[in-house]
C-alpha cells in the first residue's frame, strides 16, 4: 500500500552552493590584477573609488556603488582607477539549469542606479559588514548563506525577466549533458553506499550524456564548452571532486571506497585527479577539515 500516494511534496533539493575568497580591499591606484580566469561566479561590489575591469573585448569603469558579475572561466583583467575600496566574493552552484540561465541571461555591469544593483546593495553591504567580525560562528555562516540566497534568488528573477531565445538549442542539450551527468554520478555514489557496488560502471560518462540528447560528440563537447566554459570532461570531474569532499567529511568511509564509488579505476588516478583540483591529496584534505 501507498501510504503517500496523495500527499502534495515538495522538490528534492541536492546541490552544492560554495562561497569562498570573500574579501574588503583598498588598493593603491597602481594597482593591477594580471589577465585570470575562476572556475565560479566572481561578484566586485565598489564601496568607494573607480575599478577598470576589461572582459570579452570591452572596458568597463566601475564607480561607487556598482556591482559587477563575472562567469565562470571568462577571461578578465583588473586595474584600478582612483581612491578604489571594493568587496569581492566567489560563489559556485551544480545546478546546470540555473548556472546556464546565470551565464547567458546576466549582464556583466549594474550601475548603481540599476534595479538589480538597488535590490542586491542591502545583501552586498551585508556580507561585507561581516568581514569586520572578531570572530567567525556558525550564526555568522548561516547569515552568509541566507543572503547569498537572497542574492540567488534575485539574480533568477532577473534572468526571467529577460530570457532570450538565442542559441535555446544549443543551451538546453547543454543543459541535459549536465543533468545527466550530475544524476549519474550521485546515482553512482547512492548505488555504492548503499549495495556495495556501482549501478553505472561509470566508463565513456560523457558520450553516454551526448548521446541522450542525440548530437555527434564534437558538436556535444562545442556546445558544452560554449554554454558553461569548461568541457563536459572537466564538469564530470569537477562533480566528483564535489561528491568526493561530502564523502571524505564522513570517517566512515575509507579513501579507497571513495575512489571506487566515484568510478575511478584505482586510488592512484583518483589522488592525482582529487589534488590537482584541490592542491592537497584525499587524506591531506579529510586532516584539514577534521575527519
Amino acid at each position: 500500500m501507498d501510504f503517500l500516494k496523495n500527499a502534495n511534496r515538495l522538490p528534492v533539493i541536492d546541490w552544492n552552493l560554495t562561497f569562498f575568497g570573500a574579501h574588503e580591499q583598498k588598493v593603491a591606484n597602481n594597482w593591477t590584477v594580471p589577465i585570470e580566469k575562476h572556475y565560479a561566479f566572481e561578484c566586485i561590489y565598489i564601496i568607494k573609488g573607480i575599478e577598470n575591469i576589461q572582459i570579452q573585448h570591452r572596458d568597463y569603469e566601475l564607480h561607487q556603488g556598482d556591482f559587477f558579475l563575472i562567469p565562470p572561466e571568462f577571461i578578465h583583467k583588473m586595474s584600478a582607477g582612483k581612491d578604489l575600496t571594493y568587496f569581492c566574493f566567489h560563489f559556485d552552484i551544480d545546478d546546470p539549469k540555473l548556472k546556464v540561465q546565470l551565464i547567458h541571461g546576466l549582464a556583466y555591469y549594474h550601475p548603481a542606479q540599476s534595479s538589480l544593483c538597488k535590490d542586491l546593495t542591502p545583501h552586498l553591504q551585508t556580507l561585507d559588514g561581516l568581514i569586520h567580525k572578531a570572530n567567525y560562528d556558525f550564526n555568522t555562516k548561516m547569515i552568509i548563506q541566507i543572503e547569498l540566497s537572497k542574492i540567488l534568488q534575485l539574480f533568477y528573477n532577473a534572468t526571467m525577466q529577460q530570457t532570450s531565445s538565442d542559441s535555446l538549442t544549443s543551451t538546453e542539450y547543454s543543459r541535459i549533458i549536465a543533468d545527466f551527468l550530475k544524476n549519474t554520478v550521485t546515482d553512482q555514489v547512492i548505488s555504492y553506499i548503499k549495495n556495495g557496488y556501482l549501478s553505472n560502471e561509470g566508463t565513456g560518462l560523457v558520450e553516454q550524456a551526448i548521446n541522450q540528447v542525440g548530437i555527434s560528440d564534437g558538436y556535444g563537447f562545442h556546445v558544452f564548452k560554449k554554454t558553461y566554459g569548461i568541457s563536459p570532461r572537466e564538469y564530470l570531474s569537477r562533480l566528483k571532486i564535489n561528491e568526493a569532499k561530502k564523502l571524505l567529511m564522513k570517517p566512515q568511509y575509507s579513501i579507497s571506497d571513495i575512489s571506487t564509488a566515484l568510478g575511478y579505476t584505482n586510488l592512484a588516478n583518483f589522488s592525482r585527479q582529487f589534488k590537482r583540483w584541490n592542491s592537497e591529496s584525499p587524506r591531506q584534505w579529510r586532516t584539514k577539515n577534521g575527519s
